[in-house]
């Protein structure tokens, strides 16, 4: 039998990977949309004009929507309300809800093909719902080979497949995979020095807890972390409202990795907050960090303005449900919204068991004038009071000054206006222009001294940024909580039977957790998923821990671990750390080092022919993967080799400037806000993050697959595009990078030609140069400079030259790739 071409392979695998996003994407997003709103009028009963949206063959019969493009598609210009068609008649589609339409219509309106009772999973049969078992570790033959558990369970797949792995990853090549893996920054010299010279059989295991105690790993884990969260700066659809408090989340889960905070407490704090410890633990007050914790449930996609605040209450709880389903079960519950999930054994009254503890909590509140988000204040300490007291007394000055200073102003701009539309009644002539060209420069002059621009005022941005007292966005119980009631089709004003609060029916864990009927069962959820004898949860963590290490999960869709995500490769191995974690204490950094220590973990990236036919996605892990590296970790990486990486931690990173707030109501960051230059070098886990795409200083966080914050993103894409190129050798930023790379260099009066290669090769591919890097640098530089003397310019052609050839070290794949 022939075997299938790898990039077949690869392509194939592409594709069911998409179908399942975009099925994901219709069940949770689009069906409940078109029941909710349209098929009233144009569902399975009635179809008015003809057209029918409530099914597959109804939709293409209609002809309504031309995938792919939306200037056509009908459906798209009704809901626009842009025509004489305006649909639905009642109401306008809320932004967010017009985005989803475009974005599926823009996506092909893919539309899953109907399924059948039989193709629900089992509960008893499915393997995510089964218990842990912890296997022993198999017999193998090269039993020379192992130097863990772990080893012995990929050697055994390799063994019955006739493989073997390849030979261990060369000594500068490991110590660069693991402090990018471990950290996000590339080894420094001092550090690849110290482990040339230790010779013990433990250096790679001191690197190991060097880069583990380091306070870097917190900012690296904690971004993968953020990726499956709705974490951002801001919030709001269509526009960027701030949260000037959001980064106390984003520096909550930072801290937790670094402090290797139990992952089974973690989640307790993110689902319950303070009162969010297990029964066993002794209650305290709680911490600033415990109080942000809850900021998981609460900063999100929400729309900022609604004209139906039921809706939106709803609509938010539906979001909650299937992030705390992705994130901690890797189950996709908000399937079930509107009918029971057509593949895995959660029925619609489930949904809403769990849907009643989000609406018994608080995550909004009536006012929009800081987001609309629900924030708690911070236990007040004598040094904040006073702290404040001495801000506020500032501020008011300020506001004094400066409504004392408009008060004349106004009075000057409403003189010169009315002394211009006075001269524009007379006849023109051009002493009449010459003027009226004067006084509009002086109320150019005035409206500049006043600080007004249009949308952005001096005087409402001061009064906007009032001084506070310490406020953290977090979850809390409503006053009275209820059970919530079936809503039909996902319209909060057709109600159906009440369901009382509680969890996933096919997941028993014992023991059992009833839910107190005074609270919102928050505690009670959090507690009923971070049992240990919750068959998902240990299993989904350590899933997304591999992930991260070796480039693909055990089970390759992270976030879904039902029926339509794929198989674990390495069933028992995931049961293995699955168990282990819970034995360990649920510490994350045990987990990390037993399984970068491990000989799997120590492979090169090398190829091996008999293996790529076999095996040619590597998903029996007989090398390392090869793959780009994240976003973040290029950026850091060329601002750590450029010495301008600044590594200061934590706080506010918003650009809450006069420039940059639009300041007519609602407050938001324009299009073109500016990075303040106090965050711009710092690392980007500290950057603004910002629903709708970054901002212009960091665009290349929109080039190069960042995950999208108004989704669970567990495995981002793995995009390759023109673009990304184009960027790279001609943004601004990478040009200076290498320019300061370039000057450090020369400006070493110790180096010759060769001192300059091995000193860049060193500090940016974290290997000593070889020969040929020799031999291409010194061609390069010269041939570079001859080419400058010939066209007779006038510049540093040794500087230039050697900037260039950093450029092409910076662009090149050994630097962007981790091996």
């Amino acid at each position: 039998m022939s075997k299938l071409p790898l990039r077949f392979v690869l392509f194939l695998a592409c594709l069911q990977a998409q179908a399942a996003d975009r099925s994901d994407f219709f069940e949770t997003k689009i069906r409940p949309l078109l029941i909710a709103r349209c098929a009233s009028c144009h569902g399975d009963k009635v179809q008015m004009g003809g057209i029918q949206l409530t099914s597959k063959d109804g939709l293409h019969r209609s002809g309504v929507v031309v995938p792919g493009d939306l200037t056509p598609s009908r459906l798209v210009q009704a809901v626009r309300q842009t025509g004489k068609i305006k649909m639905p008649p009642d109401a306008k589609l809320a932004d967010r809800e017009l985005q989803a339409i475009e974005r599926w219509v823009t996506e092909g309106a893919f539309w899953p093909e109907a399924s059948s009772v039989s193709t629900v999973a089992n509960a008893t049969t499915h393997w995510a719902f089964r218990p842990v078992k912890k296997a022993s570790p198999p017999e193998i033959k090269a039993s020379d080979w192992p130097r863990s558990d772990i080893d012995r369970f990929i050697l055994a797949k390799l063994e019955e497949k006739k493989l073997a792995p390849v030979a261990d990853a060369g000594k500068y090549h490991l110590l660069r995979r693991a402090t990018l893996d471990l950290t996000g920054l590339l080894p420094t010299a001092e550090e690849i020095a110290a482990f040339e010279k230790d010779s013990s059989l433990q250096a790679f295991q001191h690197v190991v807890d060097r880069l583990l105690a380091s306070p870097t790993y917190g900012e690296r884990w904690g971004r993968h972390w953020l990726d499956v969260t709705y974490w951002a700066d801001t919030t709001g659809v269509g526009r960027r409202i701030p949260l000037r408090d959001a980064w106390r989340y984003r520096d909550y889960v930072i801290q937790s990795f670094n402090a290797d905070k139990p992952y089974d407490r973690f989640v307790r704090e993110q689902i319950a907050g303070p009162g969010g410890k297990s029964s066993g633990e002794k209650e305290k007050p709680p911490t600033p960090e415990e109080q942000a914790a809850t900021g998981f449930l609460v900063l999100g996609p929400w729309a900022w303005f609604a004209y139906d605040r039921e809706q939106l209450r709803v609509d938010v709880a539906d979001l909650q449900v299937d992030l705390v389903g992705r994130t901690f079960l890797g189950m996709t519950l908000g399937c079930a919204r509107c009918h029971d999930h057509k593949f895995d054994p959660i029925p619609n009254q489930d949904y809403f068991a769990v849907a009643g503890i989000f609406l018994s909590t608080k995550t909004l509140y009536s006012s929009n004038m800081d987001g609309g988000i629900n924030t708690v204040h911070l236990p007040e300490t004598l040094e904040n009071v006073k702290q404040y007291a001495a801000d506020l007394e500032v501020w008011e000055r300020k506001v004094a000054e400066l409504e004392e200073t408009e008060k004349v102003n106004t009075k000057d701009r409403e003189d010169l206006q009315k002394s211009i539309a006075a001269l524009k009644e007379k006849p023109g002539s051009p002493e009449i222009e010459a003027e009226i060209k004067a006084l509009e420069d002086q109320l150019a002059a005035v409206r500049k001294r006043s600080g007004t621009a249009g949308d952005r005022q001096v005087l409402p941005f001061t009064k906007y940024m009032r001084p506070r007292l310490p406020d953290v966005y977090a979850a809390t119980d409503m006053e009275f909580p209820q059970d919530a009631r079936i809503t039909m089709r996902g319209d909060a004003h057709q109600l159906g039977d009440s369901v009382p609060r509680g969890f996933l029916s096919a997941v028993n864990c014992e023991p059992a957790t009833d839910i107190d009927p005074q609270g919102s069962g928050r505690k009670e959820l959090a507690e009923w998923i971070a049992n240990p004898n919750n068959p998902l949860t240990a299993r989904v963590y350590v899933n997304r821990i591999w992930h991260h290490l070796f480039g693909d999960g055990i089970v390759r869709t992270t976030d879904n671990f039902g029926t339509r995500g794929e198989l674990p490769t390495h069933p028992e191995l995931l049961d293995y750390l699955a168990a282990r974690l819970v034995e360990n204490g649920w510490s994350t950094k045990k987990l990390i080092r037993d399984i970068v220590l491990s000989h799997t973990y120590q492979l090169a990236s090398t190829q091996d022919n008999k293996a790529s036919e076999i095996d040619p996605d590597n998903r029996l892990l007989w090398r390392a993967n090869r793959r780009r590296l994240e976003v973040e970790a290029i950026r850091d990486a060329i601002l750590q080799v450029s010495g301008r990486l600044d590594l200061s931690r934590g706080g506010p990173s918003l650009p809450l400037t006069a420039q940059n707030v639009h300041t007519i109501a609602p407050y938001f960051l324009e299009e073109d806000s500016v990075i303040e230059d106090r965050v711009r070098n710092r690392r980007t886990v500290y950057q603004p993050i910002l629903r709708g795409g970054q901002l212009t200083d960091i665009d290349i966080l929109n080039l190069f697959d960042f995950a999208d914050p108004d989704q669970v993103v567990g495995t981002r894409a793995q995009t390759i595009v023109p673009t990304q190129t184009l960027y790279l050798l001609n943004s601004p930023s990478i040009r200076e990078a290498a320019r300061a790379l370039a000057e450090v260099t020369i400006k070493d009066s110790t180096l010759n030609d060769d001192g300059r290669v091995s000193k860049i090769i060193l500090t940016a591919l974290s290997r000593p140069a070889e020969e040929p890097d020799r031999q291409q640098a010194r061609q390069f530089v010269s041939g570079f400079q001859a080419e400058v003397s010939k066209l007779g310019e006038e510049s540093d052609s040794l500087l230039e030259a050697w900037t260039r050839y950093c450029q092409a070290i910076l662009v090149s794949s050994e630097f962007l790739y981790r091996r």
